[in-house]
């Protein structure tokens, strides 16, 4: 059974969305941006101010990684792990990928290190856009509820990749 993977701008619901998902499922839930909080032991904003952006980028490189290996689960991806091509790569070996798509003036910037304000976030999705629509297999806005979304989601597995 392949892997449901999300992508999408930061804030865009995929932890909310994939773990609505997992539970209708009965798959495992991971979220990549977990994995690396526990492997480093500190918070992504610390990781960030701390670290900087191309330690994060590793750890969640090895995170991606492993979730990868994964067989039926859903995963949620830090926005950025479009990024990086071997990311890309590891997630679509063995998943399905849906970009989770939510207006710009819907996503939140508190806690978020590389998207602070609405500036940061239009320059973020000038560069992300493209990326996502490139690796996803198919798209889903994010413009209802949570769980309206997760089975919009749910429905596109089912019908057009069955895993």
């Amino acid at each position: 059974m392949k892997n449901v993977v999300l992508i999408g701008m930061p804030s865009c619901g995929k932890s909310t969305v994939g773990r609505i998902i997992a539970e209708k499922t009965g798959r495992k839930f991971i979220d990549t941006d977990l994995l690396v909080e526990e492997d480093v032991g500190k918070r992504i904003p610390d990781i960030f101010a701390e670290s900087g952006e191309s330690y994060f980028r590793e750890k969640e490189r090895e995170a991606v990684a492993r979730a990868a290996e994964e067989r039926g689960a859903v995963i949620a991806c830090g926005g950025g792990v479009v990024l990086d091509v071997r990311n890309v790569n590891a997630l679509k070996k063995n998943g399905v990928v849906a970009f989770i798509r939510r207006d710009i003036g819907l996503l939140s910037t508190e806690g978020r290190p590389l998207s602070k304000n609405a500036a940061a976030l239009k320059e973020m999705e000038k560069i992300r856009m493209p990326l996502y629509e490139k690796y996803a297999d198919f798209t889903v806005d994010n413009d209802k509820q949570p769980v309206d979304t997760a089975e919009e989601i749910i429905r596109g597995i089912n019908e057009n990749h069955s895993s």
